[in-house]
């Protein structure tokens, strides 16, 4: 085990029956011009046999980095399995964790600017990139704003293109986990991601809280990412009829769990219905496949959150 320094960052990254993606991740992540890193490459149980051809790609030399190889056993979602390998990395004695989707690409100066920003103000906890559509000028996002009265999350910038608009240093409402910096005190204050959300909502309760304990949350501009949006839920215009279920239950329980005032929580319940209607409109108005499965996914959220 090598000996963990102070500027060392810990590159989380999680594989899912994603061969391709995150072999072009990896592949990124040796022009990083930052030199103290390690990657612990953490795989949810992949079915296709990626995680074992990833393994052996290392072992015969084509990835020009350091990588520790983590196998859950089981399909942990995004939460359990980021944080199997934030567990091991804080074990480690690492100070500084970087969240990075499998189906991202990066820019050489991506890492950087994100650690600089946690050296420099010990008050801010997480930090997060400029991230582009994969393959255009395209903003995805540019920092996160969150209505904590109906659990809406809305991506700044996205689908702007980008002229420079959002090139500034600035404090937001939280940072999604597709490129997500931090720093060890955040565990120790937060604790780890809720993994019962499973998917969507775990990194903004968990931003949100931090916040909660006064920790900052910075969007940094110069750290550029670039994201195969959706790669792992069937892509941004055809995304899986599971994706529904997390949506209107995850929103619902990211505001009862993080807001104290019921009223909060009596809206965003009214929400969470709202939600599930423009969902069953969406299903029969834009003729969507896999219909009956659509249904029974918005059917079964609403029950859960009338738990």
């Amino acid at each position: 085990m090598k000996r963990v320094t102070d500027k060392d960052v810990a590159i989380i990254i999680l594989n899912w029956n994603a061969y391709d993606d995150t072999f072009e991740c990896l592949k990124s992540l040796e022009h990083l011009t930052y030199p103290y890193f390690h990657v612990f490459l953490v795989d949810n149980a992949s079915q296709d046999g990626s995680f074992d051809k990833l393994q052996q790609d290392y072992n015969d030399g084509k990835f020009h980095l350091s990588i520790t190889f983590i196998q859950t056993g089981e399909n942990l979602g995004f939460a359990g399995g980021n944080n199997v390998a934030i567990r091991e990395a804080y074990k480690q004695g690492y100070q500084y964790f970087w969240l990075l989707n499998n189906d991202t690409v990066v820019d050489p100066n991506a890492l950087t600017p994100l650690v600089e920003t946690l050296e420099n103000d010990k008050q801010v906890g997480i930090v997060g990139s400029k991230i582009y559509y994969y393959g255009t000028n395209k903003i995805w996002f540019a920092g996160g704003k969150v209505n904590t009265w109906t659990g809406k999350t809305k991506h700044i910038g996205i689908k702007e293109e980008d002229v420079g608009q959002y090139d500034q240093v600035k404090e937001v409402d939280y940072i999604t986990g597709c490129s997500l910096g931090f720093r060890r005190e955040v565990l120790e204050t937060v604790g780890y991601m809720c993994e019962d959300y499973f998917l969507y909502y775990e990194e903004t309760d968990w931003n949100v809280r931090a916040n909660q304990y006064g920790w900052e949350i910075k969007y940094v501009p110069q750290s550029r990412v670039h994201h195969k949006v959706s790669a792992s839920s069937g892509g941004e215009k055809n995304l899986s009829p599971i994706v529904a279920f997390y949506d209107i239950r995850n929103g619902y329980w990211f505001v009862k769990r993080t807001q104290k005032r019921k009223l909060k929580t009596f809206t965003a319940f009214c929400y969470a219905y709202y939600k599930a209607l423009k969902k069953l409109l969406k299903v029969f108005i834009m003729n969507q496949n896999k219909k009956w499965r659509r249904l029974l996914y918005i059917h079964r959220a609403l029950v859960n959150i009338g738990k």
